[in-house]
């Protein structure tokens, strides 16, 4: 058993040294909006205001990521034609609410919907703080994520993971592995992206490919219930309620957000 795990942990640090340096040579000026095999449907890019009628902001969640989420004005700055999510401590005193946060989500994939998103977002690092960009159903509570991107404190690595009843419930973590970790630099620009196909679901950093998270035979429930839900996108930053309020405050950097479904051909699906 401790082989094994001595094993894995290899692969592990193996995958972040090897994709630290593809995520550190990263041209964002180059990076190209066509991919191969897809059409862009839609873009973002917060040139001049948000765009209430299909971004909403997240407020009154009253746990897990959200429970400091809030509508305030100052949470969301547009400047340079990026969006900025801000984390900081609550100006009210007295408040029960030490921290504030910015958090903003839209539909995007419907149910049995074949499509690639990506972000290209930066990160400023602080002690407390967690960017996250998932994909979340309808019902939040639900316990199913799709975890496009999830960074700590100042950690130089982000996680990319699933969360379903077959992970949490089952414990099944392992077959197939739910989460990576990826080696990124936080205060660069990075392209976050993930393709969902029927039976699987794809993700990248910086254009290359990650991972991969399979649906598999099993008789255990829960597995792979993607395909049954639609989608919306989330993005925001978090406070961890144990943070110092001096580090604040976390700011997370959208520069744009681009949605893509397959070409009409070939056959998007036969090359994953």
């Amino acid at each position: 058993m401790k082989k094994n795990l001595f094993a894995e942990f290899l692969i592990i640090m193996s995958m972040i040294s090897s994709l630290l340096i593809s995520c550190n040579n990263n041209n964002d000026e180059k990076y190209e909006k066509q991919r191969d095999g897809w059409v862009l449907e839609w873009e973002e890019n917060f040139d001049s205001s948000l765009d209430s009628t299909v971004w909403k902001k997240e407020s009154g969640v009253k746990s897990g990521l959200g429970r400091y989420m809030d509508s305030n004005e100052g949470l969301f700055i547009l400047k340079d034609g990026k969006l900025i999510l801000r984390g900081m401590k609550n100006p009210l005193e007295k408040s029960n609410t030490p921290f504030l946060t910015g958090g903003i989500y839209r539909n995007v994939i419907k149910k049995n919907e074949v499509a690639r998103i990506e972000i290209k977002a930066s990160i400023n690092a602080v002690s407390g703080g967690r960017p996250f960009i998932r994909l979340l159903p309808e019902d939040k509570e639900s316990g199913i994520a799709i975890n496009i991107m999830e960074q700590y404190d100042l950690d130089d690595f982000i996680y990319q993971s699933v969360t379903t009843e077959y992970t949490t419930e089952k414990k099944m973590t392992d077959n197939p592995p739910s989460i990576i970790m990826v080696g990124v630099t936080p205060n660069r620009y990075h392209i976050y992206g993930i393709e969902r196909y029927h039976d699987s679901l794809v993700f990248f950093v910086d254009g290359v490919r990650t991972r991969k998270y399979p649906r598999i035979l099993t008789q255990i429930t829960g597995q792979f219930p993607f395909n049954d839900l639609d989608l919306n996108l989330h993005v925001g930053v978090s406070i961890n309620k144990d943070s110092d309020s001096i580090a604040l405050p976390a700011d997370f950097f959208i520069d744009w957000v681009r949605y893509y479904t397959p070409a009409p051909s070939p056959d998007i699906q036969n090359k994953q």
